[in-house]
């Protein structure tokens, strides 16, 4: 049978304590390397290093110094070495659970906090994307439409793009941003009439997708910055969140190779414990929400295999990032017992890419697998899953279409058996990519760090912590969950 997605598993439990092996602290800084070698890049000698001492470095190529520089360094910290090939006034060198971290040091970043809304109605747009044109540094708005943008000094000069579905995408300067800014988008209609209409059936669209993922996906791997957001709610009350800051090495499509998580920091707060002391844990969430790169991990609506157990049909076209998408709407057939998606997809009209899917299981898809979503429960509990929904979108960068952002929300009930009681969770989580590059080719991604299938990321230490994210870009908290946060602030300050 083909396995439905259930993209996280669930468990419930007795609270029990539990660290990450990410969170292991060696001084790599400290480490005694050698190194000798003549008329070589920054990128070459780094790259040698890391072969030979089993380093594991992260940096943006682009930041290392230009032009070829020969060395001679015996017996020096890794720390020594790095200061010696990298001006110590322009960079900047951290130790963070067992990676070394090179960037550059800048003079104090601009951060630009405001709403997006629609333009007539002035309702919040939520989820827009805000990025600066020719990078890949970007954010996106919360459910409410606010937003906190951290660009480099560096890039104090450049327009800021506003993108969002079904909108005229609109570029700003950083000064018309300053002091809390509205930024209004006007909405975009397309008639029919007024574009030209080409013979095609779904199907041969799909193909054409299929067909042109060499042309339209990235060849490369890539190292991606990402922000990482659990939430639970139980009976629309939060009970808890967590957020972490996450390298993901995004392998070449086509390659067949997996991509990896890798954690950098994170934070956590528990509002309240949950009824009689069971505990709701998400297993795996950072690395399930991966998957959801339906690209690389095709779904059966998407399958060749599987398009007869649907019923496609065309919607009205939409503007995605100023281009013209195709909207083709999916379901499965009434008379089909197996486990099914409904949702949409938009497919590029030009170049045939999927840049943007939203799809959900049926009532009928909850009932054949909504076991697969429970891993664990204690005795006496009964869960049964109410919804399984799914976003995934890509976003174009120098003609190629990069991984942007995934979602998941699910919500299920819970009741124990000899007692009339119930109640309702809600589970959702969010990744965003908010700035990538090519995975230098002699660089290596450990495995110190890595975030595993059967990891549970809500058992990561720290403290919730307002300053906690630094010059990261992050997805901002909507107003409710805001509210949560300064409540418990308050009572842990009486």
């Amino acid at each position: 049978m083909w396995p439905v997605r259930s993209c996280m598993l669930i468990l419930f439990l007795l609270f029990s304590g539990f660290k990450m092996a990410a969170q292991e602290h060696r001084l790599l800084l400290e480490r005694r390397i050698s190194c000798q070698i003549d008329s070589a890049t920054i990128e070459q000698i780094l790259g040698k290093v890391v072969n030979e001492n089993d380093l594991f470095l992260s940096y943006n190529p682009d930041i290392l110094p230009k032009g070829k520089s020969s060395f001679k360094l015996l017996n020096v910290t890794v720390e020594d070495f790095l200061q010696k090939i990298l001006p110590s006034d322009k960079y900047k060198i951290e130790n963070i659970d067992n990676q070394i971290i090179i960037t550059l040091k800048e003079v104090a970043p601009i951060k630009l906090t405001g709403i997006v809304v629609e333009g007539r109605e002035e309702s919040p747009v939520p989820y827009a994307s805000l990025g600066i044109e020719g990078e890949s540094i970007g954010t996106m708005t919360n459910i409410d439409g606010r937003y906190d943008f951290i660009i480099p000094w560096r890039l104090r000069n450049k327009l800021v793009s506003v993108r969002s579905l079904g909108f005229k995408p609109r570029e700003v300067t950083q000064d018309e941003l300053r002091g809390n800014a509205r930024i209004k988008l006007q909405p975009v209609s397309i008639h029919l009439r007024e574009i030209e209409v080409k013979p095609v059936d779904v199907a041969d669209l799909l193909n054409k997708f299929r067909n042109s993922i060499e042309k339209n996906y990235e060849l490369s791997a890539q190292l991606m910055i990402t922000f990482y957001r659990e939430t639970i709610r139980r009976d629309d009350q939060y009970i808890g969140v967590w957020e972490a800051v996450m390298e993901m090495l995004k392998s070449p499509y086509l390659s067949g190779g997996s991509d990896r998580v890798r954690f950098l920091k994170g934070r956590k707060s528990n509002f309240n414990k949950v009824f009689n002391d069971i505990s709701l844990k998400i297993q795996g969430g950072p690395w399930y929400i991966t998957t959801l790169d339906i690209v690389r991990n095709p779904e059966s609506f998407l399958d060749p295999k599987f398009e007869t157990l649907y019923r496609y049909r065309f919607e009205q076209p939409e503007m995605y990032n100023g281009r013209l998408t195709w909207v083709i709407r999916f379901s499965r057939k009434e008379d089909v017992e197996f486990p099914c998606y409904y949702g949409k997809i938009l497919i590029d009209a030009d170049s045939y890419a999927l840049v943007s899917a939203e799809f959900g299981l049926d009532k009928k898809s909850l009932k054949m697998n909504g076991d697969t979503f429970i891993k664990k429960e204690p005795f006496g509990l009964f869960t049964r899953p109410e919804g399984a929904e799914y976003a995934v979108n890509y976003r174009l960068i120098d003609g190629r279409w990069q991984f942007y952002s995934a979602r998941t929300d699910v919500l299920f009930k819970v009741k124990r058996k000899k007692e009339n009681l119930k109640t309702e969770y809600r589970s959702v989580s969010d990744i965003l990519v908010t700035q990538q590059y090519p995975f230098p080719s002699r660089a290596r991604f450990g495995p110190d760090g890595l975030f595993r299938a059967d990891d549970i990321f809500s058992d990561i230490n720290g403290q919730y912590d307002p300053e906690f994210w630094g010059n990261y870009n992050v997805i901002k908290p909507d107003d409710d969950l805001s509210k949560a946060l300064m409540d418990i602030e308050a009572k842990g300050n009486k």
